[in-house]
């Protein structure tokens, strides 16, 4: 694990997820980055402002590495092919009082203004999901010395990143929560299923870049066995939802302190990407309709406004509970120095 501790700069090969959606508050980025892991900034629904600001605030509360998280892949997308799902959707607004569904969608994609704030405040490290950086980014930002971390689902994706230009590479098993890296979901439906082990293994086995392992991570002794076959480091995600310092609203972490392991399910009802959620009403009633779920970014846009009522709301009914497998391991809040010291290292 010395290499990846010397890359990118840290002492402990623990990374923070980069969980987009307002979980990743500068201060638990900080939290992280001061307990000698890497925070990270989920930014893939940021505009170049708000990352500004957060980066900001994170270096006002530490003068340690931390990185940012970017989706790889163009979110400008607009629709007004919606009206069927819209019709799936206004129930749950009309419970939720909120106003019904507007006739089309359109998303702005800030991705490249976003590069520019990551080469404008110096930021070390950049991780990335759902492909590739192009050519001209990944030679912007490695022009600045920036350390590139790419998700990877099953070895051609991996291969891929690393002949782009990528010097990590998180291999993300099926136990993750939330979105994964997958690059083709119309190859893989569901994502890229393939197990953590086996997928530490294969990469670890094929590549010599170091390999940071994710997915239904929460133990020391996970860690110490994940080491054994080959991971440089570990990525932890949902164990991070219930840090005190964390945007996870209280009906959502209660929902995890609350879930079993065998809660969890992949699902397209939120985003139209398949991710790893608490079932709850909103996934059952969506899938149980006969519209299938749009595309993303558009699904996700299209329930944007059901999440944030539900959310403010204190419901869990209708929100995104994104979880790992491991989340039945989640017993209580803890602060993010707390859940560093807990794994050990």
């Amino acid at each position: 694990m010395d290499r990846l501790v010397e890359i990118l700069q840290i002492k402990i090969p623990v990374i923070q997820a980069g969980m987009a959606g307002g979980i990743t508050t500068p201060s638990l980025v900080a939290a992280v980055a001061e307990s000698g892991a890497l925070g990270t900034i989920g930014a893939g629904y940021m505009n170049a402002e708000v990352l500004k600001s957060e980066i900001k605030q994170v270096k006002q509360q530490t003068d340690k590495p931390f990185a940012v998280n970017l989706f790889a892949t163009n979110l400008q997308a607009s629709s007004k092919d919606i009206a069927e799902m819209q019709h799936v959707l206004n129930p749950f607004r009309h419970e939720l009082e909120i106003k019904a569904g507007k006739e089309s969608i359109e998303v702005t994609d800030y991705l490249q203004e976003k590069i520019e704030v990551i080469l404008q405040e110096d930021i070390p490290v950049v991780s990335t999901a759902f492909g590739v950086l192009s050519q001209d980014s990944i030679g912007k930002l490695k022009a600045n010395h920036v350390t590139l971390i790419g998700m990877a689902t099953n070895l051609e994706e991996a291969k891929q990143l690393v002949d782009a230009g990528y010097d990590i590479i998180v291999a993300q098993g099926c136990e993750a929560g939330g979105h994964r890296g997958t690059f083709d979901v119309n190859t893989y439906k569901d994502g890229c299923n393939l197990g953590l082990i086996v997928l530490v293994q294969e990469l670890s086995a094929n590549l010599s870049v170091p390999i940071i392992a994710a997915g239904g991570i929460h133990t020391k002794k996970q860690i110490e066995g994940l080491r054994a076959i080959g991971a440089d480091g570990v990525q932890l995600g949902t164990r991070f939802l219930v840090a005190k310092e964390a945007g996870t609203n209280r009906a959502y972490r209660q929902a995890l302190i609350d879930a079993s392991t065998a809660d969890t399910v992949i699902t397209k009802a939120f985003s139209g990407r398949p991710a790893r959620a608490i079932s709850n009403r909103f996934i059952k009633e969506v899938e149980n309709s006969s519209v299938a779920t749009l595309p993303f970014p558009i699904q996700n846009e299209m329930t944007k406004d059901v999440r944030a009522a539900s959310k403010k709301l204190g419901i869990t009914d209708f929100q995104s509970l994104w979880a790992g497998q491991g989340v039945g391991a989640i017993d209580k809040e803890e602060t993010a120095a707390e859940i560093i010291k807990s794994l050990g290292m």
